[in-house]
């Protein structure tokens, strides 16, 4: 039987220092059936050399003229894929030799998996006193979900995530792209990562995953994070411009037409999540911080009042 082809995503935005690495762990896969897709998002500091110094017939490169968001540039690495399965692999992450070995045949064996995920290693400066206390707190991120088998429900496991989501902190129970595989037609039916929101808009995606999905685990460390100072996360984090993420996600969620029993909660957050914006808004106004984003969701969910769908998250636009 054929082996099923893989796409390994790279986005890469100034990744000089670690792609290398990401790179060779990729080309080290012992299932041999894939392509590596390396999306450089305009980067300024050499990491287009060092992608074209392989000569690897299994690198695809593309390069973007301009620089744009990291949820777009991710879409547009999956956009250009050409596997059934899409592996994430963040430009200062790496991938354990056996990481395709051991998730695709969660994939082979379960026709309705839409997204499986794995243990991942959490790799940090061991003199900075912040990354190791990170480390300590979420080095193991997926036990809220409970007791995890090899192929789970996504609606059990949406209703385990569902009391976490009432805010005012979204919490990531399953890791970065870099641990999580994702089969394309899934991503066909739900769409792909949203713009809308600044910080956690790849959870955003695995929640809709999971509305319409099963979920696979695989229990061993197959991917290993690097969290430091100038991860996109942390990045993010210092920007402090999330917060209208809660708000997006549950927009995400209520226009899976497979939310069934989980619609209810969902809308309950968000009436709450709406009484906590009003606040902020005002909050953000008296400290003359900007709230464009406002108006944006605004009109998103007057259009919604009106009838109208959204457009296909990636897809469409």
């Amino acid at each position: 039987m054929a082996r099923t082809f893989v796409s390994i995503c790279l986005p890469a935005l100034n990744g000089a220092d670690y792609i290398a690495e990401a790179i060779d762990s990729a080309l080290a896969q012992t299932h041999e059936t894939f392509e590596l897709v390396v999306v450089d998002n305009n980067s300024s500091d050499g990491t287009r050399d060092v992608v074209e110094g392989y000569d690897d017939a299994r690198i695809r490169l593309i390069v973007n003229d301009g620089t744009v968001g990291a949820p777009e540039n991710h879409n547009l690495a999956v956009r250009a894929a050409r596997g059934q399965l899409v592996k994430f692999l963040h430009h200062d992450d790496r991938l354990a030799p056996t990481c395709l070995e051991r998730m695709v045949p969660v994939f082979e064996e379960g026709a309705a998996v839409g997204l499986a995920f794995s243990r991942r290693e959490v790799l940090v400066d061991p003199a900075d006193a912040d990354a190791v206390a990170w480390k300590e707190r979420y080095g193991t991120v997926h036990e809220p979900l409970g007791p995890l088998e090899r192929v789970n429900s996504g609606r059990t496991l949406l209703g385990r995530y569902l009391p976490a989501l009432g805010g005012p902190l979204l919490p990531n129970f399953v890791g970065e792209p870099s641990s999580v595989m994702v089969r394309m037609s899934a991503l066909d039916r739900v769409g792909l990562f949203t713009d809308r929101m600044r910080q956690s808009w790849d959870v955003e995606l695995w929640l809709r995953i999971m509305a319409s999905f099963d979920v696979g685990f695989v229990d061993e460390p197959l991917a290993l994070y690097r969290h430091h100072a100038a991860s996109l996360t942390q990045a993010n984090a210092r920007e402090n411009d999330d917060w209208l993420d809660l708000a997006w996600l549950y927009e995400g969620l209520l226009a899976c037409e497979e939310l069934g029993g989980a619609r209810a909660p969902v809308r309950a957050h968000r009436r709450r999540e709406t009484m906590r914006l009003a606040r902020r808004a005002a909050g953000r106004v008296a400290r003359r911080r900007g709230i464009g984003g406002l108006v944006r969701y605004a009109g998103h969910r007057a259009g919604r009042a009106l009838g109208r769908r959204p457009a296909l998250h990636g897809w469409d636009g």
